[in-house]
C-alpha cells in the first residue's frame, strides 16, 4: 500500500525524532558519581584553560556542585600570590644555561617558538626546561582563547568562596611544582620537547578542539587516546607519562576515597586523570566503589 505524502513526511519526522533522542540518551558528560557503603564523591573533569562559551554547565554538573558542601581540586590556583614564591625553585643555577641542554637543531626549534610567543631568549634561557614548556603551553593556548580564568576548576573555586564551601586540595601548587623539579634533567627536557613538537608543527589547535569535543561529549575512551597520540613513544616520555598522570592518579585515588561521604563532595580534576586504564575511575572501581557515569 503505498503512503500518501502527509503521511509519509510524519513518518520521516518521527524517525528523526527518535534518532535524535536515541543520540542524546548516548551524550555523556565528564561526571561521575561513585558509591560504596553508602558513601558518595561526585568527580568531574576539568579543562584548566576554558573559554567563556563552555557556560553555562549542563545540570547534572550543577546539582552535584549545589548538592556537596566540600568542593577538592588539585590545587588551589585562586590565589594569585601563592605561585611567585615558587619560581625561585624553577629557574636554572647561574652557572647553567638552557641553551647547553638541547642540541643545535632543538634550539632552533626553540627560537621560533620563542618569536611566536614573544618571549625573549635571554629570559628563557634561565628557566628550567619544564617551566618553559608548561609556560609556552599557556601562552599558546591563550592566544587560541583559552583563559585561566574561565577554567572548569578556577570556575568552581570562585563560586565555593562565594558560598562558603570547604575547599580541599588533593595537591597543592607547591607540590606540583616540587614534582616538576625533582625530574631529571633529560626527563625536564623531555617536558619541553613535547610541547615544541605540536607548536613547530602546528598541531595545537586542533589537538585542543579534539580534547575540547571529547570532554563535551563525556568521551573518557577519546580523551585518553588523544593524549596517547601525542605523546612521543620512547623512554623517557613514557616515564613522564607515568610521574604526571599515573602516579598521581594512584595517590589522588588513595585521598578520594577517604573522602566519599555525605553529601558527597565534588572533586574537580583534570579531565585526563579520569581517562584511561589508571584513571581516578578506574581504581576507585578497584577499590570496590560503584561508578555511574552522567
Amino acid at each position: 500500500m503505498t503512503m500518501n505524502r502527509p503521511a509519509a513526511r510524519l513518518r520521516i519526522l518521527l524517525l528523526l525524532c527518535l534518532a535524535c533522542g536515541a543520540l542524546a540518551a548516548q551524550a555523556k558528560l565528564f561526571l561521575w558519581e561513585a558509591e560504596r557503603e553508602g558513601q558518595r564523591v561526585w568527580l568531574l573533569g576539568s579543562i584548566h584553560l576554558g573559554r567563556s562559551d563552555f557556560y553555562p554547565l549542563a545540570a547534572p554538573i550543577e546539582a552535584a556542585y549545589r548538592e556537596a558542601d566540600t568542593l577538592a581540586v588539585e590545587a588551589d590556583v585562586s590565589d594569585p600570590t601563592a605561585v611567585a614564591p615558587l619560581f625561585a625553585m624553577a629557574m636554572l643555577p647561574p652557572d647553567q644555561s638552557l641553551a647547553n641542554m638541547l642540541t643545535p637543531a632543538q634550539n632552533k626549534q626553540l627560537n621560533v617558538a620563542l618569536a611566536r610567543a614573544n618571549l625573549p631568549r635571554v629570559a628563557a634561557d634561565r628557566m628550567k626546561p619544564w617551566l618553559l614548556g608548561l609556560t609556552l603551553s599557556v601562552l599558546e593556548m591563550q592566544k587560541l582563547g583559552f583563559q585561566p580564568q574561565s577554567g572548569i576548576d578556577m570556575h568552581f573555586l570562585q563560586r565555593a568562596r562565594t558560598d562558603r564551601k570547604k575547599v580541599v586540595e588533593l595537591e597543592s601548587i607547591r607540590a606540583q611544582f616540587e614534582l616538576f623539579d625533582s625530574l631529571p634533567q633529560e626527563e625536564s627536557v623531555g617536558v619541553l620537547l613535547a610541547t615544541l613538537e605540536p607548536l613547530g608543527k602546528q598541531l595545537v589547535k586542533p589537538m585542543l578542539e579534539s580534547m575540547i569535543s571529547a570532554w563535551q561529549r563525556g568521551d573518557a575512551p577519546a580523551m585518553r587516546r588523544i593524549i596517547d597520540d601525542y605523546t612521543q613513544d620512547n623512554a623517557i616520555s613514557k616515564r613522564l607519562n607515568d610521574k604526571l598522570l599515573g602516579q598521581r592518579n594512584r595517590t589522588m585515588a588513595d585521598k578520594i576515597a577517604n573522602m566519599a561521604g555525605q553529601p558527597a563532595p565534588l572533586v574537580v580534576i583534570g579531565a585526563g586523570h579520569l581517562a584511561g586504564p589508571d584513571s581516578v575511575v578506574d581504581l576507585l572501581k578497584a577499590r570496590g566503589f560503584r561508578v555511574k557515569q552522567y
